[in-house]
């Protein structure tokens, strides 16, 4: 007769110790691989974030510029020779006016100036200064004033010129119905000798480039004033 077997419990056997270096060695690679995926995702979705929130901050500041020389004062002052005319500078490179809608100083005119600055390399930059006249009363052509704010407001530009649109005198306007004459652009607009003020205002940055109206309050504002006062 045969002997019956006697079954034993059989052991369960675990990892062995290169088994174990094996899986952590492959898991260390998984997570090493996910973290550099990870890395380029966020870098290459945060560079158009970034360039996005640039554009905005550039388009912002260019708006306030902007109402700014569009709510433009012709304010009148009194030259070296005793005359009177109207507080504006127009050149190529920038210009000198002012407004009724500062950047810093709001709820009181101020004279700003806007212009273009080397950049190096062949650019420029676009440039806003300030000066209040919340303290100070502007009667003088050639009076000294405190710009003491300044901003950037654009950078790394191709180009950056201004250009102006109105009538070369007061009197050339005064009889522009008998006359046919018409006003024109031009780089450069002196208030002090046209006693005026430009029709529009435009703003060349070589890519594009964007044209103001400005406010016509020129003959209200001589009306009220003479060279006296």
């Amino acid at each position: 007769m045969a002997t019956p077997r006697i079954m034993r419990p059989r052991r369960n056997r675990g990892f062995t110790l290169v088994e174990l270096l094996i899986s952590i060695t492959i898991l260390s690679l998984v997570i090493g691989l996910a973290s550099y995926a990870f890395s380029l995702f966020s870098r290459h979705w945060e560079t158009p974030r970034r360039g996005f929130q640039l554009a905005v901050a550039d388009l912002q500041r260019l708006d306030l510029v902007v109402r700014a020389l569009g709510d433009a004062i012709p304010w009148a002052v009194r030259t070296d020779q005793n005359g009177l005319g109207l507080y504006f500078l127009g050149r190529e490179e920038g210009l000198t006016l002012v407004t009724a809608s500062p950047v810093f100083a709001t709820g009181t005119p101020a004279v700003i100036r806007v212009f273009r600055e080397p950049a190096g390399n062949g650019r420029w930059r676009l440039v806003y200064e300030e000066a209040s006249l919340s303290t100070v009363l502007l009667r003088q052509s050639s009076q000294e004033l405190p710009f003491n704010r300044r901003m950037t407001v654009l950078s790394d530009l191709q180009a950056m010129r201004f250009s102006y649109f109105g009538w070369p005198s007061i009197d050339a306007r005064a009889v522009a119905a008998d006359t046919g004459a018409r006003a024109e652009w031009s780089n450069d607009f002196d208030g002090l000798a046209r006693l005026q003020q430009p029709l529009r205002l435009r703003l060349d940055f070589g890519s594009f480039e964007t044209v103001l109206p400005l406010p016509e309050r020129t003959d209200a504002i001589l009306g009220r004033v003479s060279p006296d006062e």
